[in-house]
C-alpha cells in the first residue's frame, strides 16, 4: 500500500533562514519579509504539505487556476515557480529547495520540522451501562475532530486509538507504538443531564501526568468542557491556535445524545445500520434544526442507499440535496458537509460542480480523511487515476484503520487497472476491516483479472454473504459469477432481481453487471438504457469500471459515454 508524506502544516513553518506564514500568506527571511506573488506562494504552500514527494503540474494547474480560467499554463507556471526560486535564493541548474522532475513536476527538498502528536485514548464509561457506550465513545470522537483542527498539532485517528478500548496501556508504549508526545485519557460518568468528565494529558516519555482536570456539569455543558480541554492541551504542548470560525453547537441535550447515537451506529459501518443511524440523525435535525452537524450524516444516508440500489435516485437525491443545503446554509465552513455535497454533484454527473465541493472541503480541513476519500471516487470516475490513489493513501494515513478509507486504495488501485497493487491492499483492508463487502468483491475483480479465478470465486462468495443481499451486492457478485463461468448461479442472480422490479424499485445496473458477466450485450445495452433514464449514481463508474471493458467499441456504449460528459477512450 502506498504511503503518503502529505503534511498538514502548522500555521508557521521555519526551513534554513527562510519562514512561512501560511495563515498570513507570507514568505519571511531572517524575520523580513520577502516579496512574493500569490501563485508563487501558492506554489510552495502545495510543495511543502508534500515535502519529498512529486506535485505535478497538472496538480498545480488545479490549484492556480479554475477550469474556465483561460491563460497559457505553461508560460504563467513557469514563471510562478521561476520568480519563487528566486526569492528563496535557489537555481534551477542546482536546487537546494526545489527540484524540477522534468516533463512531470517539481519536489520540495527541504525536511519539514515534524509537529508534535497527542493521541486521544478512548474515554472509560463509567456510568456502570453499556448502552452508554456511545456517549463516552462520540466525546472520544468529538475531542479527535476537535484537536484536528488545530494547525500545528498531529492527531491519530479514532480507527487507531480504538483498538486499545478496554485494553490495558501504559503511555509510554503507547508514545512508542504510536509515535505521540503526549496521551489524553479520560473517564466519563453521566446520569440523565448531569455529567462528570475527568481528563488528563499524560507525557509519553516518562509517563507523568502534564496537565489534569476534572468538571462536575450539566450535558449542555458538554462544548464548553471540549473546548477548555483543547485550550488547555495545546497551552501545555506549546501550540498557539490559530483563530478558528465559531461552531455552532445544539441547545438541545437530546438532540445531541441523539446524534451521537447515530454516529455511534454508522461507525460500525454495517449496511443494516444506515437506517438506524439515519432515524437517529433525523430526530436529532427535528429537535435542533438550527444545528449543521446531523445534516451531512441524514443526506449521506439518502445518497448511500441509492448507489446501494435501495432507492430511487429520483427520490433518494432530492431528499440528499434539501439536507445539505440546509446543513450549508447553517455552517458554510463544514468540510464534512462540502464532502457530502461533492458526492452528491458526482451521482448527479455534474463533474465540475462536484470537483468544486470537493477541493472547498480539503481547503477547510486537509487532515481530515472523509474529504481524501470522497475525492478519490471522483478523481477515479474522471480518469485521474495517480490522483486518486494519492488521495487513498491520504485517506488511510489519516485515517489508517478506517473501512472506507482501506477499501478506497483497492477500489481507485482497480480502476487504474493496477490489479497487482489492489490484491495487495485489498489482502490488507481485509485483514483490518474484514466486514466490508466491498472490498471483497473489488479484490475477486482484480484476482480474475489476473487469472486467480477459483480465488476469486472464493472471495466473491464472501463478499456476497457480508453485502446481505442488496441490490448492489447482488450486481456485483453475478458478474463475477458470469465471469468465472458459474453461469447458473449468474441468471438466478437476474432473475431474482427481475422480479423485483416488478414489485417495486430495484436498481438497473445489478442486471447489466449480471450480463455483463454473461456476455450478453444485447441485453446489457437494453439495461444500459434503462439505468441512464432512471439516473442511477453510479453510473459515473462506466469508463473506469473493468466490467465494461467488453463493450467499450459499441456505439450505444459511447453515445451513454458521451452523455455523462466523460471520455469513453
Amino acid at each position: 500500500m502506498t504511503e503518503s508524506k502529505n503534511v498538514p502544516m502548522s500555521s508557521s513553518v521555519r526551513f534554513g533562514a527562510f519562514e512561512v506564514d501560511l495563515e498570513g500568506r507570507r514568505l519571511l527571511k531572517s524575520g523580513k519579509p520577502v516579496t512574493l506573488r500569490e501563485q508563487s506562494f501558492q506554489v510552495l504552500a502545495a510543495l511543502m504539505e508534500r515535502p519529498g514527494e512529486i506535485v505535478t503540474r497538472e496538480e498545480l494547474r488545479r490549484r492556480l487556476w479554475s477550469s474556465d480560467t483561460f491563460v497559457d499554463f505553461e508560460v504563467a507556471l513557469n514563471s510562478a515557480v521561476s520568480r519563487l526560486r528566486d526569492a528563496l535564493g535557489d537555481s534551477a541548474n542546482s536546487p537546494s529547495v526545489i527540484e524540477t522532475i522534468p516533463k512531470r513536476g517539481y519536489r520540495f527538498v527541504v525536511p519539514i520540522p515534524k509537529r508534535p502528536a497527542i493521541a486521544v485514548m478512548p474515554f472509560v464509561n463509567q456510568t456502570g451501562d453499556a448502552k452508554d457506550e456511545y456517549f463516552s465513545d462520540g466525546l472520544t470522537d468529538e475531542l479527535i475532530r476537535a484537536f484536528s483542527r488545530i494547525q500545528g498539532l498531529r492527531v491519530t485517528a479514532g480507527s487507531v486509538v480504538f483498538r486499545f478500548k478496554g485494553q490495558r496501556w501504559d503511555a509510554r508504549q503507547i508514545g512508542t507504538e504510536l509515535g505521540v508526545e503526549a496521551v489524553l485519557e479520560g473517564a466519563v460518568w453521566r446520569t440523565g443531564d448531569r455529567i462528570r468528565i475527568s481528563v488528563s494529558l499524560v507525557g509519553t516519555r516518562d509517563g507523568f501526568n502534564v496537565w489534569a482536570q476534572r468538571f462536575d456539569s450539566n450535558l449542555g455543558d458538554v462544548f464548553t468542557i471540549q473546548d477548555e480541554v483543547c485550550t488547555a492541551v495545546a497551552e501545555a504542548m506549546h501550540i498557539r491556535p490559530t483563530s478558528q470560525p465559531p461552531k455552532a453547537h445544539p441547545s438541545n441535550a437530546t438532540a445531541y445524545m441523539l446524534y451521537l447515537k447515530g454516529a455511534y451506529i454508522l461507525k460500525k459501518r454495517r449496511p443494516q445500520s444506515i437506517q438506524r443511524a439515519f432515524q437517529y440523525q433525523q430526530e436529532a435535525i427535528r429537535l435542533e434544526p438550527n444545528w449543521a452537524e446531523p445534516y451531512s450524516s441524514a443526506a449521506m444516508s439518502y445518497i448511500v442507499r441509492a448507489i446501494y440500489g435501495e432507492m430511487p435516485p429520483t427520490t433518494a437525491l432530492p431528499e440528499a440535496e434539501t439536507l445539505v443545503s440546509k446543513g450549508l446554509a447553517l455552517d458554510e465552513n463544514s468540510a464534512v458537509l462540502h464532502s457530502t455535497l461533492g458526492m452528491l454533484r458526482m451521482m448527479q454527473w455534474r463533474w465540475g460542480d462536484s470537483e468544486k465541493a470537493h477541493r472547498r472541503a480539503l481547503s477547510l480541513e486537509p487532515g481530515n480523511a472523509f474529504p481524501h476519500q470522497t475525492y478519490t471516487i471522483f478523481c477515479s470516475f474522471v480518469g485521474r487515476h495517480d490522483e486518486a490513489i494519492s488521495h487513498a493513501a491520504k485517506s488511510v494515513e489519516l485515517d489508517p484503520l478506517d473501512l472506507m478509507t482501506n477499501f478506497r486504495v483497492v477500489q481507485a488501485n482497480c480502476y487504474a487497472r493496477r490489479y497487482d497493487e489492489a490484491v495487495h491492499a485489498g489482502r490488507i483492508a481485509i485483514e483490518l476491516t474484514p466486514d466490508s463487502p466491498y472490498t471483497f468483491f473489488y479484490l475477486a475483480l482484480s484476482l480474475t483479472a489476473l487469472g486467480s479465478k477459483e480465488e476469486a470465486w472464493e472471495v466473491a462468495g464472501m463478499g456476497r454473504k457480508l453485502a446481505g443481499g442488496m441490490p448492489l451486492g447482488e450486481g456485483y457478485f453475478a458478474y463475477l459469477a458470469g465471469v468465472l463461468g458459474h453461469a447458473a448461479e449468474a441468471r438466478e442472480v437476474v432473475e431474482k432481481l427481475q422480479t423485483g422490479r416488478e414489485k417495486g424499485y430495484v436498481s438497473a445496473l445489478p442486471i447489466v453487471w449480471t450480463y455483463l458477466g454473461l456476455g450478453e450485450t444485447t441485453e446489457v445495452l437494453k439495461w444500459l438504457d434503462i439505468a441512464f433514464a432512471e439516473r442511477d449514481p453510479f453510473l459515473g463508474s462506466l469508463t473506469v469500471h473493468p466490467a465494461y471493458d467488453c463493450i467499450r467499441d459499441q456505439p450505444e456504449f459511447r453515445r451513454l459515454a458521451h452523455e455523462l460528459k466523460l471520455s469513453a477512450e
